[in-house]
């Protein structure tokens, strides 16, 4: 509700004193109030789920309006970069801190009937039950020390980067992310560096992983074994095969429902299907057994919204990322720097669907580099 009182008064005091309002602000004003009305019409219209399920159901588009406010908030003087860099850090130690702690102290089957409906616990074959943490400032530290690391070259940092390095690779053992998180390294290095430091850095940093492996190897065999067959798995879905990692194969499954889907309604791959709750009938379990859209990316986000949301929440903020990147010119500045890569970390994910199903993790760092161009005076930014 706060947020909806700032938007409206957001717009209010803009059109008042006639104030040149940001057209990338106004079009993402646009997506948090018409996406949880859309999303809610069409299931009702496809599956008979009443409106205000769908419409509870995209709630989370609110929180967009966040990196509105901070926007706001930076433009106007109220915050400074330096604020919001503390507030980063700040987070990104809170998550590891408190994470590791609760990881290394409790039983995460103890806790099974407490935590299992809000999502905090999961099960699999190959990493049994453990904890599931949000890993949004885990993100942000891991790019953050790798990028303070590669400017200032303190052997502290790189100290802290491992640690973060460490929680992702020990703790979230997320094939797709971690492939994700080296992608982004490597891209900052291709833009960075010329060609002959670009090799000289990669003979480095491969004698590291080397060592890394071999110490792991001897450590930790277990660990290698497990990483080693789960990436086998994903080979052999990715060509094709049948995995014996459930997970993989569930996504393989929700792939083949969509497109039976589109073939027996064709109207719903360019319009939808909508926004289906949880909370109604037990959602997409009582229409197609085990099925979440956001499992399979891009083709779920199509099946949710169809190909008029693939341009409104996929192709358009594409191209609102690539165009903001390019504008960002600072080296220097380890703050502005690390948000620049989390946004190219959430465009290397963007196959994933993470423009469509994690909007808010993209938002926010987007509208601070926004409020940092426009205080710059940079006029094309706004």
């Amino acid at each position: 509700m706060l947020i909806l009182l700032f938007l409206t008064g957001y717009i209010a005091t803009t059109l008042v004193e006639k104030d040149r309002i940001n057209k990338i602000m106004l079009y993402y004003i646009f997506l948090i109030v018409l996406v949880p009305f859309y999303g809610a019409y069409r299931a009702g219209v496809v599956f008979g789920q009443p409106f205000i399920y769908g419409f509870l159901s995209e709630r989370e588009w609110l929180l967009c309006g966040v990196g509105i406010w901070l926007y706001h908030a930076l433009v106007a003087r109220k915050y400074t970069l330096q604020t919001m860099e503390s507030a980063f850090i700040f987070m990104a130690w809170a998550s590891l801190i408190l994470f590791s702690v609760l990881i290394l102290t409790y039983d995460p089957g103890q806790m099974q009937g407490a935590y299992k409906e809000s999502g905090m616990l999961q099960i699999t074959k190959y990493r049994g039950l453990r904890f599931r943490f949000e890993t949004y400032f885990i993100t942000f530290g891991a790019i953050y020390y790798f990028v303070k690391y590669s400017i200032k070259n303190n052997p502290f940092d790189l100290t802290v980067l491992l640690l973060f390095l460490g929680y992702i690779l020990f703790v979230v053992q997320g094939r797709t992310y971690v492939m994700a998180i080296a992608a982004t390294y490597l891209v900052y290095y291709w833009l960075n560096h010329s060609s002959s430091k670009l090799t000289l850095t990669m003979i480095k940093y491969s004698l590291f992983l080397i060592v890394a492996f071999m110490a792991i190897q001897a450590l930790m065999p277990d660990y290698i074994s497990q990483m080693g067959h789960l990436f086998l798995q994903m080979l052999k879905i990715i060509t094709g095969e049948v995995s014996d990692d459930a997970s993989a194969n569930a996504r393989i499954i929700a792939s083949r429902i969509v497109f039976d889907y589109f073939d027996a309604h064709p109207l719903s791959l360019w319009l939808g299907t909508g926004s289906v709750s949880h909370q109604w009938n037990d959602g997409y379990r009582s229409i197609f057994g085990y099925f979440y859209p956001s499992d399979i990316g891009v083709l779920g986000g199509l099946f949710v919204y169809g190909l008029v949301g693939f341009v409104f929440l996929f192709l358009v903020p594409l191209i609102i990322l690539i165009k903001t990147l390019k504008k960002i010119t600072e080296k220097k500045d380890v703050f502005i720097v690390s948000l620049k890569y989390l946004l190219i970390f959430a465009l290397v994910r963007s196959i994933q669907g993470s423009l469509y199903f994690e909007y808010v993790a993209y938002t926010i760092p987007l509208f601070i580099l926004l409020a940092s161009l426009k205080m710059q005076g940079n006029t094309n930014a706004y």
